[in-house]
């Protein structure tokens, strides 16, 4: 798959005072780095990467759009989204932080798919996620990964499904492994359903590293540290190979490297 080319949206898109419209479909990904209103119009495809730091982002998209958002070297920002088409949003978080993230789907058959890992070392991080389901037939999917290293990490996500928005589907997953004592995963899973014909789950797993797994790979002739970074990259490696943008995987690869084999 071709490599997006990553440029600023200023550049890119209509500015209005901090407000960003993108009404074409772009060759190229859009750099965003600093705090605004961001529109997406009807049947734009767009890609974002998102590196704000201690801002706040206001995301809207119209019918029949299709969006990619990474965020990635970001911190302390909150994300509010109003999604009238497809969102698919991934996050990677390699330092402390404390945000939010707000999801609203707003048209039928709207959609949206959102994951995120986090790695942390030595520190906190506490993650504040809602989806609300606000037309019939939309689709929500949301999982988090924690690792833990000597840190403290919070998954707290809540799903909604108003009264009458009926053949929605609202889906969490939770996972975290914590890699000492010192350590800890929280997840945090709530659904508030007001409708009978839905479908709505969640899930959570937290454990250390499984003792097992790390056993068999050593009698196959792996040393520990060699097991355990091939159960780490089973982790990590789906959302490095799903990043499209130029430069952009080499740089988060880089910093994952650096931060488990300390």
């Amino acid at each position: 798959m071709k490599e997006l080319k990553l440029v600023p949206i200023s550049t890119m898109g209509q500015v209005e005072n901090n407000r960003i419209y993108i009404n074409k479909t772009l060759n190229a990904a859009l750099l965003v780095d600093f705090s605004c209103e961001i529109i997406v119009e009807k049947d734009v495809n767009a890609t974002f990467v998102d590196v704000v730091k201690n801002g706040n982002i206001t995301f809207e998209s119209d019918i029949d759009s299709n969006v990619e958002y990474l965020v990635f070297d970001s911190q302390n920002t909150n994300r509010c989204f109003n999604i009238n088409g497809k969102l698919k949003y991934t996050e990677i978080s390699l330092t402390s932080t404390n945000e939010s993230l707000n999801i609203s789907l707003f048209d039928e058959n709207s959609e949206s798919y959102a994951k995120r890992l986090c790695i942390l070392a030595d520190s906190n991080s506490k993650f504040v996620d809602y989806i609300d389901h606000k037309n019939k037939n939309t689709i929500s999917n949301i999982s988090n990964i924690g690792v833990a290293f000597n840190s403290n990490i919070i998954f707290d996500v809540t799903g909604k499904i108003e009264k009458g928005m009926s053949k929605t589907k609202c889906q969490q997953l939770s996972r975290g492994i914590v890699m000492d004592d010192n350590s800890a995963v929280t997840a945090k899973p709530i659904l508030l359903i007001d409708e009978y014909d839905c479908f709505a789950n969640h899930g959570a797993t937290i454990g250390k590293m499984s003792d097992e797994d790390l056993f068999y790979l050593m009698s196959r002739g792996l040393s520990k540290k060699e097991a355990f970074m091939l159960i780490l990259s089973g982790i990590i490696n789906p959302f490095i190979e799903a990043i499209t943008i130029e430069g952009i995987k080499d740089k988060i690869s880089s910093k994952i490297s650096n931060m488990i084999e300390k």
